[in-house]
């Protein structure tokens, strides 16, 4: 499935709108996705943003119900059907002799003006306009493939700043040449949905994220080469800008990131335009950035909870669930839902201990016991609140490593655990309801409800 098949499948369940009045590349395409993020709102086609002929297609992820629709689940099976599919990889498949969607229109030399797309100057304090949903396939040396999340400052017709963080296996290719060869790469824009998920998560070196999209699907995905650099990409992409890193740095930033902060102004690598290629009426993907809730902080990450599940629960098999809440920023809380029935003594702080090396950026882990909804996190909150005795159910170190963009500490921070469960001696009883008895008061509800709606009906 494509994007613009799931844009389709999007409008069939009612989860995306179109909105056809002209609006800014200044700040309000920023805005409409500032408003949508808040409101759990559905997807929007913005059909005339500036000068730019392409549409705009923005918080396209922005749910937890659209990530699992994209990769054909539901949001209670998210986590064990992704688990099942990651435990295999499935390679990419090179097209050969035919005529790639994504090369329908090809633009090369004087053409190439990336300015003329709908790339927005997103938030108040941005350095410039961002390509924010730019996925950078390059291959280093040792490592191989790699394809991840990038933002992308605009600085004239055929350059772009590429931010990348010290971990990132971009970084590691780009500082490598520097001063010794050019490193050839592609930023491809309305990918696959299950290339966007997969894409926003960490892998290992080595593990290729279009294998991972393979694995989600159940098949490979077709690539084809590019047309003036060394790379392919996903034949079907609405757009790909083919370039290299020269090794030249330039002031990047600042940017409002994920945790609804503005960053400093970086040093990072110059990449060079070569060529635009692009569907026939292509669709441009925007990525919001903000104070979460948005589409960055629920597409990102989303199977790295997966993959730290399957390998906790490899070794403390009373763990039921993992969730990190995107609302919240998603890399820094962590919640883990356990089988109290399988606790033994030190177990709750050893699985802390441990999911905090899986999932190093996390600042607080919480524990929670089953009857307590991970993805209600007023429920995590109560728990906290009514079992957690800070002076024996509370741990910290410090000197450990989370996001660089932590705007409290900037990539060194301490952790702390919360024991939120119910231990030997707890005091609390919850009574609860006959199962007869909710059944009726939801009968009543609903009667009373749709009586209520007859009467305000106009006459």
């Amino acid at each position: 499935m494509d994007l613009r098949s799931f844009l389709n499948r999007l409008r069939e369940v009612h989860e995306i709108i179109d909105i056809r009045d002209p609006v800014s590349l200044d700040y309000e395409v920023g805005a409409i996705c500032r408003r949508l993020s808040d409101a759990a709102g559905p997807a929007a086609i913005l059909h005339r943003v500036g000068d730019a002929t392409a549409p705009l297609v923005v918080n396209v992820y922005g749910t937890r119900r659209r990530v699992a629709l994209a990769l054909g689940t539901t949001e209670s099976d998210l986590l064990t059907h992704v688990v099942q599919r990651l435990k295999t990889r499935i390679p990419t498949e090179l097209g050969t002799g035919e005529a790639a969607p994504c090369q329908e229109v090809v633009i090369a030399g004087r053409d190439i003006n990336i300015l003329q797309w709908p790339f927005p100057l997103w938030n108040l304090g941005d350095a410039g306009r961002y390509i924010t949903a730019g996925n950078i396939i390059a291959r280093h040396p040792e490592f191989g493939w790699n394809i991840a999340y990038h933002r992308a400052q605009l600085y004239n017709e055929t350059e772009l700043g590429i931010c990348m963080a010290p971990e990132h296996h971009l970084r590691f290719a780009a500082d490598e040449a520097r001063g010794r060869h050019k490193v050839e790469a592609a930023i491809v824009i309305g990918v696959r949905p299950s290339i966007s998920i997969a894409a926003g998560s960490d892998f290992s070196i080595g593990d290729y994220e279009l294998d991972v999209a393979g694995a989600l699907e159940g098949r490979p995905i077709r690539t084809v080469r590019c047309k003036t650099v060394d790379a392919e990409v996903p034949a079907d992409t609405e757009m790909v800008i083919e370039g290299f890193f020269g090794g030249e740095v330039r002031d990047e930033g600042p940017f409002v990131e994920f945790t609804g902060y503005q960053t400093r102004v970086i040093q990072s690598p110059v990449f060079t335009i070569t060529a635009i290629t692009h569907r026939r009426d292509p669709i441009v993907h925007g990525v919001f950035a903000g104070k979460p809730p948005c589409e960055t902080n629920t597409i990102w990450r989303e199977l790295e909870e997966s993959i730290a599940f399957d390998t906790l629960r490899g070794r403390y098999p009373l763990l039921k669930a993992v969730h990190r809440p995107p609302e919240l920023g998603r890399d820094f809380i962590g919640i883990l839902q356990i089988n109290a029935e399988r606790l033994r003594p030190g177990i709750v702080r050893t699985l802390s201990l441990a999911t905090a090396a899986v999932m190093p950026r996390l600042k607080y882990i919480i524990v929670v016991d089953d009857d307590v909804d991970i993805y209600n996190f007023n429920d995590v909150m109560w728990a906290v609140a009514t079992r957690c005795d800070p002076k024996a159910d509370m741990a910290s170190i410090d000197g450990t490593m989370t996001s660089w963009l932590d705007p409290s500490s900037g990539g060194l921070t301490g952790k702390v655990f919360f024991d939120a469960t119910k231990k030997q001696g707890f005091g609390g009883t919850m009574p609860g309801y006959p199962p007869e008895a909710l059944l009726r008061a939801d009968r009543l509800i609903e009667a009373a409800s749709v009586a209520t709606n007859d009467e305000r009906k106009p006459t």
